[in-house]
């Protein structure tokens, strides 16, 4: 028979929620079943949205992806919340703010028109939001997600933006064509301008961290350049004054994207470096040779900077880069990443 027990939730602002969780249930299933709903998105154990850290009590932690939960990470006591089911009383604290807990449902989802689509490159295609209805502001923190859901059907995926909160309503996302991916055939198939789909958030912790001065380095694979965008122009609209480098990377020339948006970036903030990598490119190609992990390792042992490091891309290039950081002495305290983990992983 099922026990029950007293799951409390500790925000990064001192503030909580106490609820109850059956044995037999995960912590977000039974915050939901009680019009509590926690940072969550894959409700699989894949994508590490969830996660917190289990300071008190006992739980068994069910199958979760080893790149949203690795190994040491889950002997430390971290844990993901669609996957924890506890044994006793607990207390997790979560690396977020009581503001990102909602009570509604309704709190959580809006419509949206599309108002552009545009394939960018061999790979990537551009998708334009606009918020329906009286209230058009989009509130979120650069680096956060959101969840589309396919017209017609019950199939959502997971983008961040690539610009940042305003009032009008906008949504920027910079989404890679997967072959045979459902919402890849969605994009190039059935989407259309003037289209209404719904979307669900802001979700996700990945986002900018106040140190000081301290200069920022933000690495990005493909689309991982999204939220990286995100918060640079988020840097620039608060007039941040960190120096701040961006590394691209793709794999081939025709992979590549918004290099135009990027040099206007650049040219608007005398803070901003960028560093757009080809790793098989041509010699006609005209920015920098190599992989991103390649460029970042000669930069850093060329200055010996320590900055903070802000990574997303694909897991390969996640871990690449983490080893680099090691290798140069910089804690992994001051890296914050986000990587791309297949769906359903």
């Amino acid at each position: 028979m099922a026990s029950t027990h007293q799951v409390k939730i500790i925000t990064q602002d001192d503030e909580s929620v106490t609820f109850e969780c059956r044995s037999d249930e995960d912590v977000i299933t039974a915050a939901v079943r009680q019009d509590i709903y926690l940072m969550s998105s894959c409700r699989e154990g894949g994508c590490a949205t969830c996660k917190g850290f289990c300071a008190e009590g006992d739980y068994v932690l069910g199958k979760v992806s080893s790149q949203a939960l690795p190994y040491e990470e889950e002997e430390a006591g971290e844990v993901l919340l669609c996957r924890c089911y506890p044994t006793t009383d607990i207390e997790v604290e979560v690396p977020y703010t009581y503001e990102r807990i909602s009570f509604s449902p309704e709190g959580l989802a809006f419509e949206a028109e599309v108002t552009e689509l545009s394939q960018i490159s061999i790979n990537v295609m551009k998708l334009q939001l606009r918020r329906t209805g009286d209230d058009k502001t989009i509130k979120f923190d650069s680096g956060q997600f959101f969840d589309l859901e396919i017209p017609g059907t019950t199939t959502t995926r997971s983008y961040s933006p690539a610009n940042t909160s305003n009032k009008q309503g906008e949504l920027e996302f910079l989404i890679r064509i997967v072959d045979g991916g459902k919402f890849s055939e969605f994009l190039k198939n059935g989407a259309k301008v003037g289209q209404k789909l719904t979307v669900k958030g802001p979700s996700g912790i990945f986002g900018l961290k106040e140190n000081g001065f301290t200069p920022r380095y933000f690495v990005a694979g493909g689309t991982g350049l999204a939220p990286i965008l995100s918060m640079v122009r988020r840097m620039k609209e608060w007039e941040e004054p960190q120096k701040c480098v961006i590394y691209f990377g793709v794999n081939t020339e025709a992979e590549i994207f918004h290099l135009d948006e990027l040099d206007q970036l650049a040219a608007e903030m005398p803070t901003l470096e960028l560093r757009n990598c080809v790793w098989k490119c041509t010699d006609d190609w005209h920015c920098e040779k190599g992989s991103v992990v390649d460029i970042l390792r000669r930069d850093l042992q060329a200055t010996g900077a320590k900055p903070d490091l802000y990574l997303c891309g694909p897991p390969g290039m996640v871990d690449a880069t983490f080893a680099v950081c090691a290798e140069m002495g910089i804690p992994k305290e001051r890296i914050y990443l986000e990587k791309f983990l297949p769906s359903g992983s």
